[in-house]
Parts: C-alpha cells; sequence; structure tokens
C-alpha cells in the first residue's frame, strides 16, 4: 500500500466505472447477437484486468439482470398473453398458452446440471481461460455457418424440440458459447421457423437467467463488494444497448443472416486462441 504523507491511500477499486460502462455495454449487445456474452464478457474483463474470482462474475450477473429485463420489455406482450391466457378453460388462447408454457419448461429442464456441485464453479474458471474461450468462439461460429443454408423451415416448437434446443442452451453455460445463436441456430436446423426460432429463444431467456440471477444470489457476499455506482452504470448500459441489439438481431434473424456472424466469431476465436 501506498502512502501520501501520513495518510494511507484508498485501495483502488476492483472496477472502475468506465470499466463497468464497457462491460454493460457489451454484455448488451452480445447478450442477444449471436456472439456469446460470457464470451466477449470473459475476453473485455481480461483485456482491462478484471478478475472473474474478483468482482468481475458479480458484474457479470447484474448486467444479465439488466439484459432479462430488456428482453422482458421486448416481449412484455408475449409474456403477458401467456400469463393471462394459461389458465383459460375451453378456449384455444388457453390451449396454446399451455403448450408455450410447457415448451418453455422442458426447454429449460436441462440446466438443472449447473446445480451439480462443482459446475459453477467450473463456469466461473473458464471465464479466466482465454484460450477456452476461443475455442468456444470457434465452435459457435462453425454451428452458425450451417444456418447459411438451413434458413429454417415452417415447423412449430412441440415439446421434443423444446428438449433438444434447450440442450443447446445448456452447452451455452460455456463462457463462448453463444446462447442465443446456439438455441437459435439448433431450431433452424430442426426446421423451425425463423420468427418462431427467434421467439423462443427469447423467451427461453426470461426463466434461465431469471434462475442463474437468483441462484447467484447467495454467492455474492464471496468476493470483494463493488460499488453502486460502479453496478448502476454497469445495469444501464447493458439494458440500453441490449434493447437495441435485441431488436437487430430480430430483424437479422427473420432475413436470415445468422451466419454473417461466423467469420466474426472464427477471427475473434482464433486470435483468442493465439493470445491465450
Amino acid at each position: 500500500m501506498r502512502y501520501v504523507g501520513a495518510v494511507p491511500s484508498a485501495p483502488e477499486p476492483v472496477v472502475q466505472v468506465l470499466e463497468a460502462a464497457v462491460l454493460g455495454a457489451v454484455q448488451g449487445a452480445t447478450e442477444f447477437l449471436p456472439v456469446s456474452s460470457s464470451g466477449h464478457l470473459a475476453l473485455a474483463a481480461a483485456w482491462m484486468g478484471v478478475d472473474p474470482q474478483a468482482g468481475g462474475h458479480v458484474l457479470a450477473v447484474v448486467v444479465h439482470v439488466a439484459t432479462l429485463l430488456a428482453v422482458t420489455w421486448a416481449f412484455r406482450r408475449d409474456l403477458w398473453g401467456l400469463a393471462r391466457d394459461l389458465f383459460a378453460a375451453g378456449d384455444v388462447g388457453g390451449a396454446v398458452a399451455r403448450r408455450e408454457v410447457l415448451n418453455l419448461f422442458v426447454g429449460t429442464l436441462p440446466l438443472l446440471v449447473v446445480l451439480v456441485p462443482g459446475v459453477r464453479a467450473a463456469i466461473i474458471a473458464l471465464e479466466g481461460d482465454v484460450s477456452a474461450v476461443g475455442v468456444a468462439l470457434c465452435a459457435t461460429g462453425l454451428l452458425l455457418l450451417t444456418t447459411r443454408r438451413n434458413a429454417g423451415g415452417r415447423r412449430s416448437v412441440t415439446p421434443g424440440l423444446a428438449a433438444l434446443i434447450g440442450l443447446a442452451q445448456l452447452v451455452a453455460v460455456t463462457p463462448g458459447v453463444s446462447r442465443s445463436g446456439s438455441t437459435i441456430a439448433v431450431a433452424l436446423l430442426l426446421g423451425v421457423a425463423p420468427a418462431e426460432a427467434a421467439r423462443f429463444s427469447f423467451l427461453l431467456s426470461v426463466p434461465a437467467v431469471a434462475g442463474a440471477a437468483v441462484l447467484e444470489l447467495a454467492h455474492l457476499s464471496e468476493g470483494p463488494r463493488l460499488a453502486p455506482d460502479v453496478l448502476a452504470v454497469a445495469f444501464a448500459a447493458s439494458l440500453l444497448v441490449g434493447l437495441a441489439a435485441l431488436n437487430a438481431m430480430l430483424r437479422l434473424v427473420r432475413g436470415g443472416r445468422l451466419w454473417a456472424f461466423a467469420p466474426y466469431l472464427l477471427l475473434v476465436g482464433a486470435v483468442a486462441i493465439a493470445l491465450g
């Protein structure tokens, strides 16, 4: 510790406000674009010297909650419709709502694997492994390339398809594997219509991110506390950028251009592997 005269200098914050703004914007842009928010957060944190074990992971949880709010707002009519019609008896709307909720439940079930002891610690460790993140980014890029010749069909999501899409979401807990990219790509490969694939993917993120946030609440006291202004700046940046990125992503999927992100992912992944 350095001293100025007889007064000790205050310890440097784990995460600075500017770093929080950058990380929040990175999360907002990459949560919905098919480029892996966790991978980009890990790379950005490594570049700025933010240790995932000492504050960076807590910040990641906060910015993920911000993007949860963004997707909830963007799909507020869908979510309200499901809640309104879920218990409606004897009409078509009620049957449709119950089927959709069942699909979301089935798609979320694979994430229970994260509750297995040791899985959370392994995920956090991977966040600090730049080479591993690079490999995962390349894998995501290769998956997106498959959608160039198979941009979906006309199928609706069924419980069986929801289970397969849910497995893709489970794999996406790996830093560098895009949750939106992998779930939408798998849905398209299974013949789901593009608009339906995007809608189901983003609705599926609501219980996934909400569950992750609740799970992390029990661990927020394990590392150093982050200043309220740091968390507020990160949250706001993630929310605002996330809303813009979500709208852009919906247009890209409907236009059949999900594969266009593959070259970027392969390039960034290769650089991360080389520098890792």
